[in-house]
This record gives C-alpha cells, sequence and structure tokens, in this order.
C-alpha cells in the first residue's frame, strides 16, 4: 500500500480513537453523580441495591473504552527499565516484536471469546443474579467493542513504529 494512504488510514483510526476516547471518558460524569447519589443515601440511612453493581458497569465500561485512547497517546504501562538504554531503532524493532508475540495475538483472542461472550450474553438475554437484576448483554458488548477499537490503534501504532524503524528509530 502506497505510503500516502497508508497516513490517511493511520490518521483515521487516531481520529477513531481519539473522538471515542473523549466520548467514553464523559461516562465519569454519571458514575459520579452515581458515588454522590449513594454516599448520601446511606448518609440518610437509605441505601440503594442497584449503585454498587451500576457503578461497577460504569467504570469497567470507562476503564475499557478509553484503552485505545490510552495506547494513542502512549499511557499504557511500559517497563523499559533496559529498552529505555538501548538505540531507538533497537527500542523500535523491540516494540514490532512485542506486538507481533504479545499485542496481536492477545487482542485477537480477546476480541474472539469476546465476541461470542457477547452473543451468548445477547441470545439469553442475560441479567444479573442480583437482587437488582440488570441486563448484562450490554456491558458484556464492550469487550469486543474494546477490543476493536484497540485493534485499530494496534495496528496503526504498528504501522507507526515499523516507519520510526525504517527512519533510524525516530519516535513515532
Amino acid at each position: 500500500m502506497e505510503a500516502s494512504k497508508l497516513g490517511v488510514i493511520i490518521k483515521k483510526i487516531d481520529r477513531v480513537s481519539e473522538w471515542s476516547g473523549k466520548l467514553f471518558s464523559f461516562l465519569v460524569v454519571p458514575l459520579t453523580c452515581l458515588i454522590v447519589f449513594e454516599v448520601i443515601s446511606r448518609a440518610m440511612n437509605a441505601p440503594t441495591i442497584w449503585s454498587f453493581e451500576l457503578s461497577n458497569f460504569l467504570f469497567g465500561a470507562h476503564f475499557m473504552l478509553v484503552a485505545a485512547y490510552g495506547l494513542l497517546h502512549g499511557s499504557h504501562v511500559r517497563i523499559d527499565l533496559l529498552v529505555g538504554r538501548l538505540s531507538k531503532r533497537t527500542q523500535a524493532l523491540i516494540t514490532i516484536i512485542n506486538y507481533l508475540l504479545i499485542f496481536f495475538p492477545f487482542v485477537l483472542v480477546i476480541l474472539g471469546y469476546g465476541i461470542i461472550y457477547a452473543i451468548e450474553s445477547w441470545s439469553m438475554w442475560e441479567s444479573s443474579w442480583s437482587t437488582w437484576g440488570p441486563p448484562l448483554y450490554p456491558i458484556k458488548t464492550v469487550i469486543p467493542v474494546t477490543a476493536f477499537l484497540l485493534l485499530l490503534q494496534g495496528i496503526a501504532e504498528f504501522i507507526k513504529t515499523i516507519e520510526a524503524w525504517k527512519n533510524e528509530g525516530v519516535e513515532p
């Protein structure tokens, strides 16, 4: 594929990750409101049966759905005690190897099993076993959506890293 077309695709993927990350970051607003509501309810000796579970759903969705945004901005955890001392070109090569051996297989497994997991949940209209009993299929759908967004951004970062490696290790 031509470098210019590849650059356009990478920019589009980056925009999807940027947009989705900013959109899903707003899940902290209802989460915060929910926690404040529950604290006030408990202070008035009237706790709810549903706030804990809903707060877990909101936090889980937020945490997962902004993962591609985190990858785009380099905010995922890295341990580079040794790698950081190597040349930029060698660092890029190690990153390429890590994408091929660890990142892509992991994300593809999560995507595959996540799709199966979500489909099974939707097919039985799965709900929680708790007293409140909310539907679980929407939150389980977050798993393959997250994996797909991560896969897209991973492809973009992988291509950027290959370009950096070709260009003598210039930062992507």
